[in-house]
């Protein structure tokens, strides 16, 4: 049975790794889920996946905010439109982010399960 492109993009792609790509994005600039999605996507040059399904950016997301890396902030984005949820960079995301963690595994910083709270 052939492998799908979400095992194979799920096989190739770490929870770490992912995380690390969400947290990229969000130094640029605050961005709501499916912003982050598209930065992601295979028109970004940030990544080079044929495929990124959107979905999964929202455990990330999660899990950064978990650890006071990100925040949210629900905006309404005009009449009749559903509101937003904007994520951005704590101080310590943006420490987190300084030190690196976007190109070296950090285990204590991105890990999940036991990880140290710094």
């Amino acid at each position: 049975m052939a492998e799908s492109r979400r095992d194979q993009l799920d096989r190739q792609t770490s929870p770490v790794e992912l995380r690390r790509l969400v947290l990229g994005v969000l130094v640029r600039k605050e961005a709501y889920g499916l912003e982050i999605a598209a930065a992601l996507s295979p028109r970004s040059p940030a990544v080079e996946s044929p495929e990124w399904p959107e979905g999964s950016v929202y455990p990330a997301l999660r899990w950064l905010e978990r650890h006071g890396l990100a925040l949210t902030q629900w905006v309404d984005v005009g009449e009749g439109a559903p509101r937003r949820r904007y994520y951005s960079l704590t101080p310590k995301g943006e420490r987190v982010a300084a030190r690196g963690a976007l190109s070296e595994p950090n285990p204590n910083l991105l890990l999940s399960g036991s990880a140290a709270r710094s």
